[in-house]
């Protein structure tokens, strides 16, 4: 029974499809709806190719793109000649429409596609493909005729040529035979040879040992000078390879950079990522042994590690000293001038000393705020509901300054969140980006759901952060304000981190966004 004529309509949006399915409703033809190019895809795989007429390809989609889609189609044979006309409302420069012609397309129509122009687009390749197919059908008929009638004539020499070409075959199969074993030979001498040269330099730990008894055949260089043992273990079953809890460990099977610990001849305990491979040696199954000695590579990590370490915490003493030095200085240059003067202290100094250790504990109250062990307490919560009722004050302080705030939320389901703490870190983030901008600036408050978080975007149209000073963002006492201790947006990474999120920061002289991911499920 012959098949009816398909039409693939490729669109992510519904609504589009319904559109086309309108347009294009005909006896002559089946338009299949398909919402992705990996849809698209499927099907072209369990359907046969030979009855698509045409393929309206959508160029903006989710996941594959409609460039990406064409490609993989016409990697595949039975794909590569079916026609193809990009839609799209998007993607309306000359670039993306010479990348349509590129990837393989006839046509590229823009949105809102005019219905007839498009309607008799179609007909134009579906009639193409049905004259096509008679043509294959009218060709395949004269095809088979001929083949009959050189079937006739093939039969009556095939006698005399096949006994000549099975002579021949058989001298030329005996001659290539010959020629393989040859150079199998040639390459196996070369291979062994080159495997001898690299198991003898390789600056590797290697070593070779048989199955399943794990005696060692041999042992290279390498391997003797780290370890210590020399030709003495050769038929022996050593182990000197430990675990994680240092305790034997037997590798006999496959392993790729399996962290080991091996124990020296002198009694040193040495790191070492472990690899092994089965290969055969005279027909003898062997397994090999690569290990690389880490050692050296995990000391200087930790030294480095630490050095880092105590430079942040110098870094971090330096800024309480400072932060702390300033309203010192003022109460004790007061006090001192007292004590010096023998004068009473007088009522109108007293707010201002009261003012300086009122700075100097809110500074040592930020600080702690940035502990690790401080109680948070999260249960469900919406963060479109806390911005919401943050937003009024937020707008507030932009208009008092000149400045706006546009809010987009997206629908987001509940997280697990800290009311007090969110409402901190929205506060600190949205101030930093409204000092940042000049008058008529606007601060963009932004959130939706992708497949694995809910994420908050802020963003503003600041003057951006110097590159050199990104990599500093959320360290203590650090700041770009001519005011500030440079707790702020330290605490708010601290916040971050209690909620198991990430905060991705971008920026450029046109402003800065900070991406805070939240995961959709909290472990």
């Amino acid at each position: 029974m012959e098949q009816q004529v398909k039409i693939l309509a490729v669109d992510d949006r519904y609504e589009n499809l319904l559109a086309l399915n309108s347009i294009l409703a005909s006896s002559s033809y089946d338009v299949i709806s398909l919402q992705s190019g990996e849809e698209a895809l499927r099907y072209l795989l369990k359907e046969p190719a030979d009855h698509i007429a045409v393929i309206l390809m959508d160029v903006q989609m989710p996941g594959l793109s409609g460039f990406e889609t064409v490609e993989l189609i016409k990697q595949r044979k039975a794909c590569q000649d079916i026609p193809i006309i990009f839609l799209t409302a998007l993607s309306t420069s000359i670039e993306h429409v010479l990348r349509g012609y590129h990837v393989g397309s006839i046509d590229y129509l823009f949105k809102p596609v005019h219905p007839k122009m498009l309607r008799m687009k179609v007909d134009g390749f579906v009639n193409m493909h049905l004259n096509h197919q008679k043509l294959k059908a009218q060709s395949e008929l004269l095809h088979k005729r001929t083949l009959d009638l050189e079937e006739t004539n093939r039969k009556l020499a095939e006698a005399e040529e096949k006994l000549i070409e099975q002579n021949l075959l058989l001298e030329n199969w005996v001659e290539e035979r010959t020629s393989e074993l040859v150079d199998a030979h040639e390459k196996l001498m070369n291979s062994q040879e080159h495997f001898k040269k690299m198991f003898i330099l390789s600056p590797s730990l290697m070593a070779i040992r048989r199955l399943p008894e794990l005696t060692y055949l041999d042992v290279n260089e390498s391997w003797k000078q780290h370890t210590g043992y020399g030709d003495e273990v050769i038929g022996t079953a050593l182990n000197i390879m430990r675990d994680d809890a240092n305790n034997p460990a037997n590798y006999g099977d496959i392993v790729r950079n399996e962290k080991v610990r091996y124990v020296t001849k002198s009694g040193d305990i040495r790191t070492a990522l472990l690899s092994t491979e089965i290969i055969d040696i005279e027909d003898e199954k062997c397994l090999l042994h690569v290990a690389v000695d880490i050692t050296e590579s995990l000391r200087f990590e930790t030294e480095m590690a630490r050095l880092a370490q105590l430079n942040l915490v110098g870094e971090m003493a330096a800024g309480i000293a400072h932060e702390i030095r300033n309203p010192m200085t003022t109460i004790r240059g007061f006090l001192q001038l007292f004590q010096e003067n023998d004068r009473h202290m007088q009522k109108e100094y007293i707010p201002i000393m009261l003012e300086e250790l009122d700075r100097a504990n809110d500074i040592i109250t930020e600080y702690l705020s940035l502990a690790k062990n401080k109680q948070s307490y999260q249960r469900p919560e919406n963060i479109n509901r806390i911005i919401e009722s943050l937003l009024p004050l937020i707008q507030a302080e932009a208009v008092m300054s000149g400045k706006h705030v546009n809010g987009q939320f997206g629908y987001c389901p509940e997280i697990q969140l800290d009311d007090k703490e969110m409402r901190q870190l929205i506060l600190n983030m949205c101030m930093n980006g409204l000092e940042s901008m000049n008058i008529g600036g606007t601060l963009t408050i932004e959130t939706y759901q992708d497949p694995e978080h809910v994420v908050l975007l802020i963003a503003d149209e600041g003057s951006g952060i110097r590159t050199e000073h990104l990599e500093k963002l959320g360290r203590p006492f650090f700041t770009t304000k001519d005011e500030g201790t440079g707790l702020g947006l330290a605490i708010c990474y601290s916040i971050a981190a209690r909620h198991h999120a990430t905060i991705e920061v971008s920026s450029t002289p046109n402003g800065t966004t900070f991406l805070i991911r939240f995961p959709l499920h909290s472990t």
